[in-house]
């Protein structure tokens, strides 16, 4: 489940910010998170019982080899700038303020070339789109720490390909 973070119309209903948004497809919800249109809605299951939205991998996409750094650069490219300068701050690169997102982008990108990726230092929205750009299968209903284990197996099997 998902919920809206700007005005969306989708099958003929507008939902406002802060709506809960179901029935996306893999391709809006990938787009609508690259755009930040919308967000993963927290899970209350205390509350009530909520369907889980499994994403699955097409076949064609499982037999294209992902580039990693590719998918993270995909990810920075959707972050948007505060959450640039956070990551930045969290794995110690040095950034000017007055440096564009692009180039704040490229500084990450080569710093992660050299040191690895640091997913534990992304923010979840984030980690979703780079979970999402690497083709794991992963639901709308996953923890963290799920998350961020899931995105390190799926790194470990390009490390060992």
């Amino acid at each position: 489940m998902y919920r809206a973070i700007w005005r969306i119309k989708h099958d003929n209903r507008i939902y406002e910010p802060g709506d809960t948004i179901t029935g996306l497809s893999d391709a809006q919800v990938k787009e609508l998170l690259s755009m930040k249109a919308i967000e993963i809605s927290p899970v209350f299951r205390e509350e009530k019982e909520v369907a889980v939205t499994e994403y699955s991998v097409s076949q064609e996409d499982k037999e294209n080899t992902i580039d990693q750094m590719e998918a993270f650069r995909k990810t920075l490219e959707a972050m948007k700038r505060p959450e640039l300068i956070s990551y930045a701050k969290k794995v110690d690169a040095a950034i000017d303020p007055r440096m564009r997102n692009a180039e704040i982008c490229d500084l990450l990108l080569e710093d992660a070339k050299e040191n690895g990726v640091d997913i534990e230092s992304l923010d979840e929205q984030s980690l979703m789109f780079f979970a999402l750009e690497l083709n794991c299968e992963v639901s709308s209903e996953i923890e963290r720490d799920q998350l961020i284990a899931t995105i390190d197996k799926k790194l470990g099997e390009y490390d060992n390909e």
